[in-house]
């Protein structure tokens, strides 16, 4: 769920645009097999639009069904997911990614009603346990991602800002892994996913500062964009992008990984090349096991696949390179 910096009004569906900051050089989704040593383990991947029943069908036809396998979609504390999106991943045998959010659904940091302390005492145990309950039928197994990227100021549950620290985002997610579990038992997976990079990158708010321990996460992760040449920042290749952050993580947890949320615009340098060298970083990253397109235009910058045919076509070509497949074993998501 990406977000700008300085933060910006968040759309009402969308709740966010990419994480972009000034401070940086350098905020649908995907699934794995089994993870290999070698890094040639199969990752499935999707997408995030912001209306997935009116636009993932399309998107399906331009560049294949094996495309939209995971859908990403972001649900506001206390809140239920629409059917719709429930339906469509159904009937598509989609896995869905919610991110759930604490928060009021608008923007800003400053929402004292959603401080990680009040997540922490169960204020919304209830909606949780009734969201895993609606989804936990649904195969593939369906992906919960609460509260991301805490190590940034941009949330309600960030740990810098909203009298919030590392340790009540700890307590909260705890908290929220018991409300979930209640709802949906084993059958629904958490994803712990911080930024790709701690903003503000200081000594009290570094990434392993969040970490709720890897008993309390079944997947990782983390988000990052590569914003071009914009606002004074540099182009930066998906494997730079995400190293730090996948050696941090998986020393964390040695669990799979997902690129939770990732895209890039073309200013500064190639879109469709950057999609290529965004397939192969697996070689590098051996417990990948998912990626998580931002198909969205914003303010921040095109991050469409469809922007243009050579876009399109490159994304048809990493779906490929990223051996898709539909085995019943990747419902297991180990």
């Amino acid at each position: 769920m990406p977000i700008a910096w300085p933060p910006m009004s968040i759309p009402t569906r969308r709740r966010g645009v990419p994480h972009l900051a000034a401070a940086l050089t350098a905020g649908g989704l995907i699934a794995l097999g089994a993870a290999s040593s070698t890094g040639s383990a199969a990752v499935e991947v999707g997408v995030y639009q912001d209306d997935p029943v009116k636009t993932v069908p399309g998107l399906a036809r331009r560049v294949g069904g094996k495309g939209t396998r995971v859908i990403s979609v972001y649900v506001t504390a206390g809140r239920r997911l629409d059917p719709s999106i429930v339906r469509l991943a159904r009937q598509r045998r989609a896995r869905l990614l919610i991110t759930w959010l604490p928060d009021s659904g608008r923007a800003g940091s400053n929402q004292p009603r959603f401080r990680n302390r009040n997540v922490a005492r169960g204020k919304f145990d209830r909606s949780l346990t009734r969201l895993a309950r609606q989804v936990r039928g649904l195969r593939p197994a369906p992906i919960i991602r609460p509260m991301p990227e805490p190590n940034t100021p941009w949330y309600a549950w960030s740990g810098t800002v909203n009298k919030n620290n590392p340790a009540t985002y700890v307590a909260a997610w705890k908290r929220v892994r018991r409300a979930v579990r209640r709802g949906g038992g084993s059958r629904v997976k958490l994803m712990w996913a911080p930024y790709h990079r701690s903003v503000p990158d200081i000594e009290t708010n570094e990434i392993q500062d969040y970490f709720p321990g890897a008993r309390q996460v079944d997947l990782v992760g983390a988000s990052g964009y590569n914003f071009g040449t914009t606002g004074g920042l540099g182009w930066t290749d998906p494997q730079p992008l995400f190293e730090d952050a996948y050696r941090q993580i998986t020393a964390l947890a040695p669990k799979p990984f997902w690129i939770a949320e990732t895209g890039s615009t073309r200013k500064g340098g190639n879109k469709a090349q950057w999609m290529g060298k965004l397939a192969r970083v697996r070689a590098d990253f051996p417990l990948l096991k998912g990626i998580v397109w931002y198909d969205v235009k914003d303010r921040n910058g095109d991050f469409r696949i469809r922007q243009s045919a050579a876009t399109t076509r490159a994304f048809k070509a990493f779906l490929k390179s990223c051996l898709l497949y539909t085995s019943d074993a990747a419902d297991e998501l180990t």
